[in-house]
């Protein structure tokens, strides 16, 4: 089973526990998307660089359950690289097929990933040194042409399939960067605490919407 099911499992639980039976209508509608805007005009003044990190509260139910065994993380369930891309910012991240139509690393406009986001809570942070953002850049689009697939198990110790906070430190790992990420045991599987992203040691913030 993996930690996807294990996620969900829970949730289901935690939720007939406080709502009654009827949760369970709501559990089955796994992707709970709501319709919202972003005025971009707020990012217009910031001068975002290449290998930037966008994080964002997800719309899933899967999201909100991540979200509360990291509370240290802001209430932040994904995250991914900010890259320019022909001239147009570009979100390199990856996303399990329950949640998304597509299966694992994907490539979305800035604009796109925002407007998943809940309520377009997004926090963009930049990590504390200069790195080589044009080694990682062909990296992160290697592995989506190789349609890298999402790792549903969570397993850190399987590179071939990769959660979304999994890529950024397999990127920042080939760049010979120590593995400052913290690990939180989560149904007995180790797994990259968000709360890494908020470390001011590590990353600085450059924008929070919320």
């Amino acid at each position: 089973m993996s930690l996807i099911d294990l996620f969900s499992r829970g949730l289901t639980f935690s939720l007939i526990l406080l709502t009654g039976s009827s949760a369970i209508s709501s559990i089955r509608t796994a992707n709970l998307f709501v319709e919202s805007t972003f005025e971009f005009s707020q990012l217009s003044s910031l001068e975002l660089k290449d290998g930037d990190v966008i994080l964002r509260k997800g719309n899933s139910i899967l999201s909100e359950l991540i979200s509360r065994n990291f509370p240290a993380a802001e209430g932040m369930s994904h995250c991914g690289f900010i890259f320019k891309i022909q001239d147009q910012y570009q979100v390199i991240h990856t996303i399990s097929k329950s949640i998304s139509g597509i299966d694992g690393i994907q490539m979305n406009t800035l604009e796109e990933f925002i407007n998943e986001a809940k309520q377009n809570r997004i926090c963009i942070i930049r990590y504390h040194k200069e790195l080589n953002s044009a080694a990682m850049k062909k990296r992160c689009l290697v592995l989506l042409k190789q349609k890298t697939p999402f790792d549903n198990d969570f397993n850190l110790n399987d590179s071939s399939e990769l959660y979304c906070s999994e890529l950024l430190r397999k990127v920042y790992l080939e760049q010979s960067e120590p593995d400052f990420f913290k690990l939180r045991k989560i149904a007995g599987v180790e797994v990259i605490d968000f709360s890494t992203f908020f470390d001011t040691k590590l990353f600085t913030p450059i924008y929070k919407n919320y």
